[in-house]
């Protein structure tokens, strides 16, 4: 009779040889096509796409080991979830299976004919930045051979990047894409990480304020604080560039951080990236920055990182703050990926992830993003080139350098939601007419089938629908947003001024004050929440809303609403004063 799962597993944990675990898992598994020659890293990676397939956490919260290692726990995994039904195909559902999924890499001579002379003078300037960086990179941080990596030095534990593979040389990398990895010990030492960080606050780090989208950090560039620069070219690599030891680093840390680039950090990124690193030799800083969190500035956006990889090399230790560490969109909110002082992460660039909120202490890091000399990034540096076309208001060219990008890589998703914003921006102003508004629902429907998880894709969609007058849809998508990064200030905002209009009062309430509580100078919410408060007939709960609207907001609306709150507990005074802040805006004079 057929074995039942927990005998098959019971058989599982007796074997030794690699011929046995595969007669017994490999005729199980999906298209197994194994060898005497598949190794036990193969047989993994087969049994994690398995799982991902199934809807199951392949690697689980804490992340893969070695394969080796990890075998008979995703043997154990498997044996007990296979019987779900496979629920996702990798980059939308598009049918393809297996290990076979990933798209055939684009060529570039073809699609120069084929597009013509302003792809290929495009894929020149790409090609003429990339050389730029690198070089530019090597002026300040070290570039040259790595040093051979002592046994064991380069292990670390590994999590899924989600959906899709990263947006260039995505036929490099594998399924299943278990592409996050955190060190399994530290690269730097206590005193190096505290060294680092009381250089950077000597140059005024500490109080200098690092923009993250809607958010602000302490910290900065590197390349912007000449004296930690230094340190760091003395501290990471031979390059002295005429750099005064004396002005460079105390005495006392001289050598301790030297040739940490050369002897340790880039022969891991190698090791742990041979996919697309060919030696150590080929790996650049190109942009390196310390960043503070504290309760003021506690997070950061939801972002992708300029480079094809990136890094982010904790400077604290955990003691010294609550909260904080890196998320990453597609595990879930509450799954933080922290580190011990000197231990790193590191990634492809186009994973979506922020600094999770520190609500009390202080938390560094040093976060770098990476390129390959050997390897353009056309896919990212297309959309690059894209996004400052949009700011300079060319948006039919930021539409076709997106388009073009897309055609490198037809399962890029941010391609096609940078597609969509270009679309919606050729309104200058204005409502979207019919043509433009069912583009741009589609190109982020396009991406949403491709990264479900993408927050603020359903965002964008959100807003499209609602410009559009389908009420229902934007706040569906608009939860959906809210359900990936609850604390998204503008889409708790907007959702609130939809649920208001429908009514619901309690709810454009709450929302707000999530909006407030993420944001606390969020003017349009203080505003909004007050005239809600105000409606329900809490006059004494208006106040300080209205206050707090036209100190973050200074708008006409707001200092008419404020005036109209003075006269209703009669205070003519403040309100003509207020009213009078009003007119001054142009905003409608007093009856």
């Amino acid at each position: 009779s057929r074995r039942s799962p927990s005998t098959q597993l019971l058989r599982l944990r007796g074997f030794r040889s690699l011929e046995e675990r595969q007669k017994m898992l490999l005729p199980l598994l999906v298209s197994a096509a194994a060898t005497a020659d598949t190794s036990d890293h193969e047989l993994a990676q087969r049994l994690k796409l398995s799982l991902w397939q199934r809807g199951v956490l392949e690697c689980g919260a804490d992340g893969c080991g070695a394969s080796s290692a990890e075998f008979p726990r995703l043997a154990a995994t498997w044996l007990s979830q296979q019987h779900l039904p496979i629920v996702r195909l990798r980059g939308g559902a598009d049918g393809c299976g297996g290990t076979s999924c990933e798209p055939p890499s684009a060529n570039l001579d073809a699609l120069r004919a084929e597009l013509g002379e302003e792809f290929a003078a495009a894929l020149d300037q790409n090609e003429a930045d990339h050389a730029d960086d690198c070089a530019a990179s090597c002026e300040s941080f070290y570039c040259g051979p790595g040093a051979q990596l002592p046994a064991g030095a380069a292990e670390a534990r590994s999590h899924s990047m989600g959906s899709v593979p990263p947006e260039d040389f995505a036929d490099a990398f594998k399924f299943p894409l278990d592409l996050i990895r955190v060190t399994a010990s530290p690269l730097i030492p206590p005193d190096e990480a505290e060294a680092a960080v009381a250089v950077a606050n000597e140059e005024g780090m500490s109080s200098n304020e690092y923009a993250s989208g809607k958010y602000k950090l302490g910290g900065d560039w590197v390349k912007k604080m000449p004296r930690t620069r230094a340190w760091f070219q003395l501290a990471f690599g031979r390059r002295r560039l005429g750099c005064d030891r004396r002005l460079c680093t105390p005495p006392a840390f001289a050598g301790r951080f030297n040739s940490r680039l050369e002897s340790l950090i880039f022969p891991t990124i190698a090791a742990l990236f041979p996919e697309i690193v060919s030696s150590a030799s080929v790996l650049r800083a190109h942009s390196v920055a310390i960043l503070k969190y504290n309760s003021s500035h506690p997070r950061t956006d939801v972002h992708v990182d300029d480079g094809i990889l990136a890094m982010t090399l904790a400077l604290s230790p955990r003691a010294n703050y609550t909260g904080g560490g890196t998320f990453f969109e597609h595990l879930g909110e509450g799954s933080v990926l922290p580190m011990e002082q000197g231990h790193c992460t590191f990634r492809p660039g186009s994973v979506r992830h922020g600094g999770h909120p520190v609500t009390a202490g202080e938390r560094y890091i040093l976060g770098a993003f990476l390129l390959i000399e050997d390897r353009v990034e056309h896919v990212r540096r297309l959309q690059n080139q894209g996004r400052a076309a949009r700011g300079r208001g060319d948006l039919a060219r930021a539409r076709r350098l997106f388009k073009w990008a897309l055609k490198l890589n037809p399962r890029c998703a941010t391609c096609l939601k940078n597609w969509a914003e270009a679309i919606t921006a050729q309104a200058s102003g204005g409502p979207l007419s019919p043509a433009l508004a069912d583009a741009a629902e589609e190109k982020l429907r396009r991406s949403l089938a491709l990264l479900p998880e993408d927050s603020d894709a359903w965002y964008s969609l959100g807003r499209v629908l609602s410009e559009r007058g389908n009420r229902e849809g934007a706040v569906e998508a608009y939860r959906r947003s809210l359900a990936i990064t609850s604390d998204d200030a503008d889409a708790c905002f907007n959702l609130a001024v939809l649920v208001g209009d429908g009514g619901d009062a309690s709810e454009e309430i709450a929302l707000l004050r999530r909006a407030l509580s993420a944001k606390p100078d969020h003017g349009q919410a203080w505003g909004n929440l007050g005239v809600a408060l105000a409606s329900a007939g809490d006059l004494d709960a208006a106040e300080e809303p209205f206050h707090n609207a036209v100190r973050f907001d200074p708008s006409a609306k707001n200092w008419i609403n404020l005036a109209r709150l003075h006269q209703a507990k009669g205070r003519a005074p403040q309100a003509k004063a207020a009213m009078a802040e009003a007119q001054a805006l142009g905003g409608a004079r007093q009856s």
